[in-house]
């Protein structure tokens, strides 16, 4: 079993210029970010068909994650208006055990793609949305081992939460 580190951020407004353009998520991204979140991961992550991924992101642009916040959801495209990058944020994670508060569940970078603040911009343009719709807060969970995923997360004033914390951060 994978261990899981559930962090928490107080949301922001965005302080400078993003490095990439991005827009927010459309319903018809469903098969690019399926492509993505496949080839992004291994497979013991994702599943080992393309077939599966695609199902897993539908599902969860549907709701099986919780319900998406589309204006709070972003990707990042390339000079060609191609996806390279996304975040992907529910309202609130399903099960008992997070806060109760907007929740990152999906941060996917294309492999080609990394190191060069992709994933940054895209934390920074959620919390920015968020932050104008007023919620004061943003979590996610991560893998204890994934220290560059840790690292990101750490330089954005992310820290740990737990259950036994109440909801004012």
């Amino acid at each position: 079993m994978t261990d899981l580190v559930t962090l928490i951020a107080k949301t922001t407004p965005l302080e400078r210029d993003l490095t990439f353009p991005y827009r927010t998520v459309e319903a018809a991204d469903a098969a690019r970010l399926g492509e993505l979140y496949f080839t992004a991961y291994d497979t013991s992550v994702v599943g080992d068909s393309l077939d599966a991924a695609l199902a897993d992101m539908k599902e969860s642009l549907a709701g099986k994650y919780g319900a998406l916040l589309p204006a709070a959801s972003h990707v990042a495209l390339d000079e060609a208006g191609k996806i390279i990058a996304a975040v992907l944020v529910v309202d609130h994670a399903v099960g008992d055990d997070t806060p109760d508060t907007p929740f990152i569940i999906e941060l996917i970078t294309d492999r080609q793609h990394r190191r060069r603040g992709l994933a940054e911009d895209l934390v920074l343009a959620t919390m920015d949305t968020l932050f104008n719709e007023g919620k004061s807060d943003v979590a996610l969970r991560v893998e204890a081992g994934n220290s560059a995923a840790l690292a990101l997360y750490l330089s954005l004033d992310f820290r740990r939460w737990s259950p036994e914390e109440t909801d004012d951060v």
